[in-house]
């Protein structure tokens, strides 16, 4: 079975938004479980998330504070991993960048 969350050094989805602004997607293609491995997958893909997010590059071509992060699931992921969202998700409002969870 694949691990729900892949291609941990990518970003999956980009788009750009009419107000100048940027979506980031994560894609969780199967079950999010409360295991400590489903867990470091996201911390990990999130965090490559923020590097880009941050980079000099990045923030060159569309500025800072313009970019949120989606976590786009097929299922509803376990109340420890919603709990661990919503961690990452106020610790990145410090920077300006908003996290979603939006199932499908």
């Amino acid at each position: 079975m694949d691990d729900p969350i892949q291609n941990l050094d990518k970003i999956d989805i980009i788009g750009e938004r009419k107000d100048g602004g940027v979506d980031l997607v994560i894609v969780v293609s199967s079950a999010l479980t409360d295991s400590e491995y489903h867990e470091q997958l996201l911390k990990t893909k999130i965090q490559g998330y923020t590097d880009t997010i941050f980079s000099d590059e990045w923030i060159s071509k569309y500025g800072q504070g313009t970019s949120d992060i989606y976590i786009k699931a097929q299922v509803m992921p376990g109340q420890e991993m919603i709990n661990l969202i919503g961690a990452i998700k106020n610790h990145l409002k410090e920077f300006n960048v908003d996290l979603w969870l939006e199932v499908a």
